[in-house]
């Protein structure tokens, strides 16, 4: 990991119809912690271009058009939330789509969209039950009425460069539409998903969750089951390295069942940094079961930094790490070992000689509260 990363994760923690009612997402999903829920204006301390984006705020039916062949659509309804989270500095997404495909498949969706002012660009991480995979995008601040956004990828280990475009048209105070696109190897744009949102009349029920951390989505592979230690309320004393200084701190994590009992939520806030009295961070997780491993969608409201990580488990520990790191950077990996029914342990090391030896640099001792 670059220092750059290494230092925004350290600053992330000093620091169905139109008209009808909807009630619970599904029987699965668990409480949702964040402050950042019942806000209705960004944190102050927030980046005032959060604002551009702030008419997503709301309650939403949800009318979605793919494209599975060239020549041929397919029409569902769904429902969304879109709130404020990590106590105000970006906004959260949840989505549900019955029907979602031809083969009547649903799709259970969470994003995190932040703007990031170190870099001057907004991100968007979307997590989908429907690809069990982690996405993110990039784009410049929003121009007249549009947000773009983007990604390039190769997929399943070819060649071809797939450009991804995503972006947000705001219509009216009450609509506005999302359209994903694809382009391969820089060929003309093909349209894959379009999604028009109307707003509804707000609704205490609309969405909502259970009381307790929810349940596990009814099937899941054991590995997908390996992450349920997390769940529940927990007392975190973090001790971490800065420029040769260990510095010592404690936080508050919970862990709730989301995406149908198929993701798991991780949201940890504190109050200790005077520069930041409103520190929060927030860790989706999805296991891939075609990948086989587990995904992690990560938002820091110090800095408002998006990375994606993950890996698998390792004899007796979770072992993760980011996505982008080659051999020409340090290697960070994230480690979950002593895990017991009340307490677990958590180290981030570094290495810097292509993974012979690492030095640790962040070490978090977890209990059950």
């Amino acid at each position: 990991m670059s220092r750059l990363l290494l230092a925004l994760l350290a600053l992330a923690v000093l620091t169905p119809l139109p008209g009808r009612t909807l009630h619970a997402q599904s029987a699965t999903d668990g409480r949702l912690f964040d402050q950042g829920r019942t806000m209705t204006e960004r944190s102050p301390r927030a980046d005032a271009t959060l604002d551009q984006m702030k008419a997503l705020l709301g309650q939403w039916d949800v009318a979605v058009t793919t494209h599975p062949t060239d020549s041929t659509t397919h029409e569902a309804q769904g429902h969304a939330e879109i709130t404020y989270m990590n106590r105000g500095y970006a906004y959260q997404e949840r989505r549900r789509v019955p029907g979602y495909d031809e083969a009547g498949r649903e799709t259970d969706v969470m994003a995190f969209l932040v703007f990031t002012p170190a870099v001057q660009e907004w991100a968007l991480g979307e997590v989908s039950t429907y690809t069990e995979h982690v996405e993110l995008y990039n784009g410049d601040p929003r121009t007249d009425d549009r947000l773009v956004l983007s990604t390039s990828v190769r997929r399943r280990g070819g060649t071809r460069l797939i450009h991804y475009r995503v972006t947000y048209t705001i219509t009216s105070a009450e609509a506005f539409t999302v359209v994903m696109d694809r382009s391969v190897d820089d060929e003309p744009w093909v349209v894959l998903e379009e999604r028009r949102y109307t707003r509804r009349a707000p609704s205490a029920d609309f969405m909502a969750v259970r009381e307790d951390w929810g349940a596990p989505a009814p099937g899941l592979p054991e590995a997908a089951r390996q992450f349920d230690f997390l769940i529940g309320t927990w007392g975190a004393a973090h001790r971490i390295n800065l420029g040769g200084n260990w510095i010592q701190y404690p936080s508050t994590t919970t862990a709730s069942y989301v995406l149908g009992g198929r993701g798991i939520l991780e949201y940890s806030w504190f109050n200790t940094d005077p520069n930041l009295p409103d520190a929060a961070t927030s860790i989706l997780r999805i296991y891939n079961r075609v990948e086989r491993r587990w995904e992690s969608l990560y938002l820091t409201n110090r800095g408002n930094a998006l990375l994606d990580f993950g890996g698998v488990w390792e004899g007796d520990r979770m072992v993760l790490h980011l996505f982008d790191t080659n051999l020409t950077d340090p290697v960070t990996r994230f480690v979950f070992h002593a895990i017991e029914p009340d307490r677990y342990q958590w180290f981030a090391e570094t290495s810097r000689d292509r993974g012979e030896s690492f030095t640790t640099t962040w070490t978090i001792d977890i209990t059950r509260q």
